[in-house]
């Protein structure tokens, strides 16, 4: 099928400010229920729709799509019997006893999906297979799990194989997320399955066992599988050896209640899943080998917020009620104190693992709110677990403040929700809004859609979600702003930049200031100014995804941006005189020309700002004394010509709830270049210095500057260094003095052979009439460690054998003749001299054949063959 993909008008995503555009790709009931979205190594969307039985690969540009898999009922897609992979119902019409949660659910395609060997193109999908049997424990289904292989020619999935066929399946807490990544650190890859604890307990299932704390059953787990069969019999090929619990058991933790979305983090090497709460509390884990993640004795985290209640609707125990795991006998355990109970968890941490707590439980509600939810709980519509469904990390620095952020979709508010980890991933970042929260979430795209999954796009603006066809249950009023609704839709929102309010960016004042690595040009994202973002305030970020400048091209192109930042450590830098920070921004656009100012907003942090109010020369006592100072350097360590200053229209302290950690500059300008900040334009001796050198046979180093726009200068020190480290000033040239001509200066230093062997720096102190000095760059040369050269001439030779010897110093030397068996048959001494020496040796009566001569002396050890000829 086709469709057209529809761009609706740009909105703001969040109180966050960001603004997307929306983009339609699917439209509402063209796709049955989609569920997982994975943005495949083709450059496409591959989409399973639950109640549809079908996978369908999308064009995330047009929305044009395929079907490569149909497992309907009575579908003929696959070779095989019908009965033994589609979905099949024991009832007259498929699903009439209401559909499953979930259906066909879960896929996940193998590392090495369409790569070059054509050997793994493996899809791994779990799905709903068939109704077993209803009672009054609730309604029972059994799902499989199964690879497909995709068949480049025809574009579909075939060649089915059963991973696993005695999956447990209900008509609620199915789970079914998949997810492929290692145990080990870039060790192989394995396949983890969220398998929900099939509502146990509660509305229709109330009477059916709950089965979490069973390492025996599948119900409530985290299961890890083999994405190639090992060499065991029949299924426990399927299961990895090394199981926690057993080899032929695929339980990899328990205490899950129902875990719909995973994501995995290459740099910390931690596989991250979001599991539903019941009346509050839902959860994302750090999922780890025979782990017990406490449901249902403990919820979220153990603050006792649950303690006297239980994690069932309207299920009354007493405080004597009895929970057997090995069967259970009990459908809702009483979770007297959440404190106890982990004491009871890790009291058989031998036979099914220690509790771990949750790396974050969404809105704990209080015990009080919690209780009387517990005694009244109405419909699910007004509990505060919020459904947190299909999660992704965002890895990319394209949107300020998201790197590093676990974004899931949300079910029952109808939203994403995004919170940002800490940087060894064990940890959530605080609270940008609220310093008193020890974490908090930032909600995305309000509507009254359920947000069943979502991708991200390899260009790091490209959000793809995925709607149920149902509304979500509370509908708009949760958050602001509210998106339209669009059921079953799958829609693209495409990061573009920031609003400008009153001449200012709307951006947020809690995005931190990019920390590069000091004393280096760090380079910068590029971002792209074009017809979608050219009215918006464009931001530019650092490696760590936070900010180093903004763009508002007012409504002009400006195509491909390149930026890179230099930042200096240590006390402010100094030039012409003044004191300058340290922190200087390059931008570079592609369409370097534009008829009107383009304003930019350049970020500095609050250590940099502190260093600059600290120099005595820097005349800045407050940020509001520095000004823009614009030349047209490309990235340096240091101000190379003279600059001119830009009166700053806007100072805004960039954020106070992170330390204080900078402060940005606006202004409005003429062209792009280079950026640096002080109090005033710094007017240095020379503009535009070259300095370069070159090795003269390896006994001297040529030195030559060119200068261009001296002011005052009065001369030039050429300094000179073993280490880099320490110079010494070797020779003084007076400049020019006022001039706007090329100038061109220059020395042969024939000293350094003598000083340097190994290695020579040099620099220049250009020095003006004040006495106001700046550096040059230093410029470098290696010497092998072996100083001279030989020419033999003429070869062959006949009575007399002339060389030439160059030598870097005086020095006594041996000569030796050898013959081709290594006996010398001549040999002397001779002085040499620095420079060139010329060396003759009479032959005498040496036969016909060929000879080395060979000269030894202090850092020389020279060796060059030569053939005697006939008379």
């Amino acid at each position: 099928g086709f469709t057209l993909a529809l761009v609706d008008d740009i909105l703001k995503g969040s109180r966050l400010n960001e603004m997307f555009s929306r983009t339609v790709l699917s439209g509402p009931g063209l796709l049955n229920f989609p569920w997982e979205v994975t943005y495949g190594p083709d450059n496409n969307l591959w989409i399973t729709e639950s109640r549809g039985y079908r996978v369908v690969r999308m064009n995330p540009i047009t929305g044009a799509r395929i079907t490569v898999l149909d497992l309907n009922s009575g579908s003929t897609w696959l070779a095989s019997p019908a009965d033994s992979l589609n979905a099949v119902s024991n009832t007259v019409a498929p699903w009439s006893t209401g559909p499953p949660q979930g259906g066909f659910a879960g896929m996940a395609l193998h590392p090495n999906f369409l790569d070059a060997t054509g050997g793994f193109d493996f899809a791994y999908v779990g799905y709903v297979h068939r109704l077993v049997n209803t009672s009054s424990s609730g309604v029972i289904y059994r799902n499989k799990l199964v690879r497909f292989t995709y068949n480049r020619i025809t574009n579909r999935l075939e060649s089915p194989v059963v991973l696993c066929d005695t999956l447990p399946g209900s008509n609620d807490h199915n789970s079914q997320r998949i997810i492929i990544a290692p145990v080990v650190k870039n060790g192989p890859k394995f396949l983890f399955y969220a398998s929900g604890d099939m509502g146990s307990g509660q509305f229709g299932n109330r009477d059916r066992p709950i089965k979490s704390q069973n390492v025996n059953s599948y119900e409530g787990k985290i299961l890890r599988f083999n994405l190639i069969p090992d060499a065991d019999a029949g299924a426990a090929a399927w299961i990895p050896n090394d199981n926690p619990y057993s080899a032929i058991n695929a339980v990899y933790n328990i205490g899950i209640r129902n875990n719909q979305g995973f994501a995995y983090d290459t740099s910390t090497n931690i596989l991250y899943g979001s599991s539903h709460g019941p009346y509050s509390d839902d959860e994302i884990n750090v999922i780890e080998a025979r782990k017990n993640y406490g449901h249902p004795l403990v919820v979220g985290f153990v603050d006792g917020n649950y303690d006297g209640n239980n994690a069932f609707a309207n299920q009354r125990v007493s405080a004597g009620a009895s929970f057997l795991d090995n069967g259970g006998v009990s459908s809702c355990p009483p979770i007297l104190s959440e404190a106890n109970q982990v004491g009871v968890i890790n009291g058989s941490a031998a036979s099914k693992g220690a509790y771990k707590s949750p790396l974050f439980s969404a809105y704990a509600t209080p015990k009080a709110t919690l209780t009387a939810t517990w005694q009244n709980p109405g419909g699910n519509a007004n509990w505060l677990s919020e459904g947190w469904s299909g999660m992704d990390l965002y890895t990319d620095v394209e949107i300020p403040g998201w790197k590093r952020s676990l974004v899931a979709g949300g079910l029952k508010w109808g939203r994403l929700i995004r919170i940002q980890l800490g940087a060894n991933g064990t940890t959530t970042l605080p609270s940008h809004l609220d310093s008193l929260n020890t974490s908090d979430t930032v909600t995305y795209f309000q509507s009254v859609n359920r947000y069943r999954d979502l991708a991200f796009g390899p260009n790091g603006k490209d959000v793809f979600l995925v709607m149920d066809n149902s509304s979500a249950t509370s509908g708009p009023g949760v958050g602001n702003p509210t998106t339209p609704g669009c059921a079953g839709c799958v829609i693209k929102y495409s990061f573009l930049g920031y609003s400008d309010v009153a001449g200012v960016s709307s951006i947020s004042k809690t995005i931190p200031v990019s920390a590069g690595t000091n004393n280096t040009c760090n380079i910068a994202n590029s971002v792209t100014i074009d017809a979608s973002n050219n009215f918006l305030w464009v931001p530019i970020t650092g490696s760590d995804g936070n900010m180093v400048a903004e763009i508002n091209a007012m409504g002009q192109n400006l195509g491909l941006v390149v930026t890179s930042f230099y930042q200096h450590s240590g006390a402010a830098r100094s030039a012409g005189g003044l004191s300058y920070l340290n922190r200087n921004i390059t931008i570079t656009p592609t369409i370097k020309t534009f008829t009107t100012p383009v304003k930019v907003r350049l970020y500095m942090s609050r250590v940099e700002v502190d260093a600059l109010i600290a120099s005595p020369t820097s005349g800045v006592t407050t940020v509001n004394d520095i000004k823009i100072l614009k030349n047209q350097d490309a990235c340096r360590s240091t101000m190379g010509s003279t600059t001119t200053a830009f009166t700053t229209t806007n100072t805004v302290l960039a954020d106070k709830q992170q330390g204080a950690n900078g402060y940005v500059l606006q202004a409005a300008i003429p062209s792009f270049s280079s950026f640096y900040f002080g109090s005033n334009s710094v007017v240095l001796p020379v503009d535009q210095l070259f300095f370069t050198g070159v090795l003269n046979n390896n006994l001297s180093v040529s030195l030559k500057w060119t200068t261009e726009n001296e002011v005052n200068t009065s001369y030039f020190s050429l300094e000179r260094s073993v280490d880099g480290v320490f110079f010494d000033a070797i020779k003084r040239l007076d400049a020019a003095g006022n001039t706007t001509n090329q100038n061109n200066y220059g020395h042969n230093d024939i000293e350094v052979v003598s000083v340097a062997p190994t290695t020579a720096y040099y620099r220049l102190k250009i020095v003006d009439t004040d006495g106001r000095f700046k550096y040059s760059d230093i410029v470098k040369f290696n010497f092998p460690s072996k100083f001279g050269s030989m020419t033999i001439f003429p070869n062959p030779v006949y009575r007399e054998l002339k060389a030439q010897v160059l030598s870097n110093t005086v020095k006594p030397t041996i000569w030796r003749i050898i013959d081709n068996t290594g006996r010398t048959v001549r040999s002397g001494n001779s002085i040499l001299s620095k420079g060139v020496n010329a060396l003759s040796i009479n032959l005498g009566p040496l036969a016909v054949g060929t000879y080395y001569l060979k000269i030894t002396g202090t850092d020389m050890d020279l060796n060059s063959r030569f053939v005697i000829a006939g008379n």
